[in-house]
């Protein structure tokens, strides 16, 4: 009897559990592209969701948000902060934020529900959250300090302070801007698991900083906060034709950091970069983004980032200007290391040196794992091809390093032993694209397990998934997933070994697909803004973003620079994205006066074409003409979304002449 009542039961359960199914469900809340933020900076953020359901032709006829400042608010079905009542309409994607304003640190948390096409209100999303940013310059309540102010020197800076709280925390905050790269530390650990950041901009027109929510790593008493600095392409060591090491912005890595902590009681303590920090340096001897990184274990200071560390020793940090850039939140998915990828075969081209073969290119780093004397040093070279004698070859991709000096480090690791146990290394402040590690000076003979590769990239989500009968179309489509995420590192780059540059022809050729596969949108907003950035009064844009002003004067040209065009405009095309359109319409519309200025008979012949072509090449004069004529339609449809009647029909006849004029 009981087991019949419990199998009907069931059933009807299963029932009632479809009939709940059938109709609409709210999920994947996200905020600015971004699931749950922290520290974003925009005044009214854009708030998108999706829609499920088991029924066929289902869909949104209303919705309603409720965006409150506390869970507990938003429990009880209210938004203090915004309700936006029954809105009738099918948007999912990019509503307005139109509640009351928002001041920094605003924590916001928000649902919604959505009614179906049968009238009926679906049940409350899930409960999502950002919180917003330092939004003025005075909130940061710190100063930026650096070690030293010599671009020359080498060792990479630690930076500590140490404090007391006093009380139980509710919430704690760490605001933070540390130039070219950081790693921050709390109570001896690494805070975080984002690489590379903050991410890579022309920094004398903009500079990122980081949110981090340190709540769990801060405790009544005493506390340290660490912070290393590298050099990334804020203070770029090596030489190399693109000119960064003569960069406008080049400076000492530099650092500003602002400690928020909130207690129970409602207190709030809040501890700024400033002269009272103490500096040194440590075992990282040399840091370059082409280059690579020397590491010396032996000086390494273990609890440096811990309190009661001695620091008599060490000295005061320097308060130094701040960066010529706007300081704005870094509203993109950080790098991080998302795949170890074990080599599949080790040889001894020559006696002591030793070839790991990981199987695979991509984009990353190594780690070594080795135990030997003190002071051994052992060098991990990064290349994607061998000599025919099985030792690495790295012609190809180090030819723009060498030709500006022979003895320059390029994609190269040096380790240093402190002796003693087995010790366990990767690089910090670099990374390299290789599928062969060239390894010499390891003590003794290695095995497979002595070197491991980590793949790193902008961890963006994944969109989409492909697969069919054909094997090589599968191959092919898992070698261009390999190849578009090696060369996504907080901007889309050419290749992630000899230039690491934002070449522009290949980020608009790559974007589509980026799209379908994954969803690279934040990141790609941040890039336009960088676009933006380089362009000059005249409307002309380099060949590669950013840039040290190298590649207006060659490496450019419509079928480059049309990544200003095209990926705002595919934006809006598979997102439905205005915003980028809308921010930068004054420079899209610069561009393409620029090119109308550069015409003749509505015909452009500037800068690059196909590159590299296999057998014939394309006039310039066709691929130019073909995508001024793409950039001024993507300008009128830009001036029609923003109500720019006349500035639609102006552009909207001139493709017009230019097509004309192309076909004559």
């Amino acid at each position: 009897m009981h087991a019949k009542f419990f199998r009907w039961l069931v059933i009807f359960l299963f029932i009632c559990a479809g009939d709940v199914f059938a109709g609409l469900r709210v999920d994947r809340l996200r905020c600015e592209y971004l699931e749950n933020p922290l520290g974003i900076d925009a005044a009214q953020p854009r708030l998108s969701w999706i829609l499920d359901s088991s029924e066929r032709g289902q869909k949104q006829t209303a919705y309603q948000i409720l965006a409150a400042s506390s869970a507990d608010e938003l429990k009880k079905d209210r938004g203090d902060l915004w309700d936006s009542g029954k809105i009738s309409s099918d948007q999912t994607t990019f509503v307005v934020y139109g509640g009351k304003p928002l001041a920094s640190r605003q924590a916001c948390f928000w649902k919604v529900r959505s009614w179906g096409q049968d009238g009926k209100p679906s049940p409350w999303s899930k409960v999502a959250f950002w919180e917003m940013g330092l939004l003025k310059t005075d909130d940061w309540q710190a100063q930026w300090i650096a070690r030293t102010t010599n671009i020359d020197e080498l060792p990479a800076p630690l930076l500590r302070r140490e404090l007391t709280l006093d009380g139980k925390i509710k919430r704690a905050r760490v605001y933070l801007c540390g130039l070219g790269y950081y790693e921050l530390h709390i109570n001896g650990q690494i805070v975080g698991d984002q690489l590379l950041d903050p991410g890579y901009t022309r920094y004398d027109r903009r500079d990122l900083y980081v949110t981090h929510d340190v709540t769990a790593l801060l405790k009544r008493g005493s506390n340290a906060i660490g912070v290393i600095l590298g050099n990334g392409w804020f203070n770029v060591q090596t030489k190399a034709v693109w000119n960064f090491h003569e960069a406008p912005w080049r400076e000492a890595p530099k650092l500003l950091l602002s400690l928020v902590v909130e207690y129970t009681d409602g207190r709030t303590t809040i501890l700024g970069s400033d002269g009272s920090w103490k500096t040194a340096t440590g075992p990282i001897q040399f840091d370059s983004i082409y280059g690579g990184e020397n590491y010396d274990a032996r000086r390494e200071m273990p609890g440096w980032d811990k309190a009661g560390f001695d620091d008599t020793n060490w000295q005061a940090a320097q308060v130094v200007a701040a960066p010529q850039g706007r300081l704005v939140a870094q509203m993109m998915p950080p790098i991080r290391a998302t795949q170890i990828i074990k080599p599949v075969k080790l040889t001894e081209p020559k006696p002591g040196v030793f070839v790991f073969d990981m199987g695979q290119n991509f984009a990353g780093y190594t780690e070594l794992t080795v135990r030997g004397p003190a002071g051994t040093r052992v060098t991990l070279r990064h290349g994607e091809r061998l000599f025919p004698d099985g030792s690495l070859d790295t012609r190809d991709i180090a030819q723009h390093i060498k030709r500006m000096g022979k003895d320059q480090q390029f994609q190269t690791d040096n380790y240093t032993l402190k002796g003693g146990d087995t010790e366990r290394r990767h690089s910090r402040f670099t990374y390299h694209g290789f599928q062969y590690v060239e390894v010499t000076g390891f003590p003794g003979k290695p095995t497979l397990d002595s070197v491991r590769g980590v793949f790193t990239h902008s961890d963006i989500p994944v969109a989409g998934e492909f697969e069919c009968s054909n094997p090589l179309l599968n191959k092919i489509w898992r070698a261009a997933r390999w190849s578009y995420l090696s060369n996504l590192q907080g901007i889309p780059t050419d290749c992630p070994h000899r230039e690491k540059n934002g070449w522009t022809g290949d980020a608009h050729l790559a974007a589509e697909q980026g799209i379908y596969n994954f969803l690279p949108a934040a990141v790609y907003t941040k890039w336009i803004n960088d676009l933006g950035d380089e362009q000059k009064p005249g409307g002309q844009l380099p060949g590669i973003v950013p840039s040290s002003g190298w590649g207006y004067a060659w490496g450019n040209g419509p079928a480059w620079d049309s990544a200003f065009e095209l990926i705002p405009f595919y934006l809006y095309e598979y997102y439905g994205d205005t915003q980028p359109l809308r921010d930068h319409y004054d420079g899209l519309k610069r561009y393409v006066d620029y090119l109308s200025t550069r015409a003749t008979n509505d015909i452009v012949n500037i800068g690059l074409n196909d590159w590299a072509p296999f057998k014939t090449q394309t006039p310039a004069d066709i691929t130019d003409t073909a995508y001024y004529y793409r950039d001024t339609l993507v300008v009128a449809l830009a001036a029609s979304l923003l109500g720019k009647t006349d500035d639609a029909a102006q552009y909207t006849a001139r493709a017009e002449q230019i097509k004309k004029s192309f076909n004559e």
